[in-house]
């Protein structure tokens, strides 16, 4: 049946069938860019509801052998890239369904017309243009508000709830780590991917932030839980800090000529956002920093930052006694 869709002379189907249908699944299988506000709101949760286990999997890296396979419930978010498709069709005859979940209009040229280019033709090509690849493969439709199921009601979508799950309306008390090095400090930057990785792979409580330009946030973006703001002005910055207190204030400074004239003025920045400052055992921090009484002195070693890091964020009574002694320096 699926082969002769297919062809030149391809007819559109009916959607098959509904979401409940994937109840019976062996596994629903989720084709999505990564996480997204709707993935985690709305699909996942109703996902969560139907039974069978959940394989959420990055939509732009291409399938390989077995991935999919037979009794697979295949869901589409938004996007479908050719060698999905490709495999879908290959084995569509032996899954249990598919849905195509649409959270946005995608499928209206007036629409995109509003949108800024690049990200127009993102949608045009994978989503607008699938359309009729999704008609003719019996795709259910999913969508995610009353709006596009009364304009696309000739597909007969059915509309998920917005039910986000409770631990991300009530987050888990999260610990703030900060790096907060200027341009001057590419090499530190360099050197805390590393840190930071080992670190958020070994807590899930933990959230990172630091400043830079589109190239740091390339750079971190691998990483989960970090967040890379846009350089701004002292003043700026001063009133920012001001109401964004801090756990663990990270300061490594390597080796180098320019490094060796720099002062302690993290040391301030992080008492001042109420954060037990971490820092390398080297001038202009050792001398300064009383080790183990207003902050931590650490050797430049990756494996011993991770370890410090973890440890104290799982000790807010001693960052706080820190904190106290540090802030206590300055009358």
């Amino acid at each position: 049946m699926w082969r002769r869709l297919l062809g030149s002379q391809a007819r559109v189907v009916p959607p098959v069938g509904t979401p409940a249908d994937a109840s019976g699944a062996r596994r629903l299988l989720v084709l999505e860019e990564g996480a997204t506000p709707s993935g985690d709101y709305i699909l996942a949760p109703f996902l969560a509801t139907l039974g069978p286990p959940i394989q959420r999997l990055d939509a732009r890296l291409p399938p390989h052998t077995g991935q999919i396979e037979p009794g697979d419930f295949v869901v589409v978010q938004r996007y479908l890239h050719s060698p999905w498709r490709h495999a879908i069709e290959r084995q569509r005859h032996e899954l249990a369904g598919l849905a195509w979940f649409l959270d946005d209009d995608l499928l209206d040229p007036a629409a995109l017309a509003e949108l800024a280019g690049p990200y127009a033709r993102k949608i045009q090509q994978l989503a607008l243009s699938q359309r009729p690849w999704f008609e003719q493969m019996g795709s259910q439709w999913w969508v995610a508000t009353d709006a596009l199921a009364r304009k696309y009601a000739e597909a007969r979508p059915t509309v998920l709830p917005l039910a986000p799950p409770r631990h991300l309306v009530e987050p888990e008390a999260a610990v703030r780590i900060v790096y907060h090095g200027t341009a001057s400090h590419q090499r530190e930057i360099e050197w805390l991917h590393g840190v930071m990785a080992e670190v958020q792979q070994r807590c899930t409580h933990t959230r990172f932030e630091l400043f830079g330009e589109l190239p740091v946030n390339r750079r971190f973006r691998d990483l989960p839980r970090v967040a890379v703001l846009h350089p701004m002005r002292w003043e700026s910055y001063l009133a920012y800090t001001a109401g964004q207190p801090a756990d663990i204030g990270l300061a490594p400074l390597l080796p180098g000529v320019f490094n060796a004239a720099r002062g302690p003025v993290k040391f301030i920045d992080y008492s001042r956002q109420g954060a037990l400052g971490l820092y390398s055992k080297v001038p202009p921090y050792d001398g300064f920093v009383r080790d183990g009484v207003d902050g931590v002195l650490l050797p430049n070693e990756p494996e011993a930052w991770v370890e410090a890091i973890v440890r104290w964020a799982g000790d807010a009574a001693g960052r706080a006694q820190l904190v106290a002694a540090a802030r206590g320096r300055f009358g």
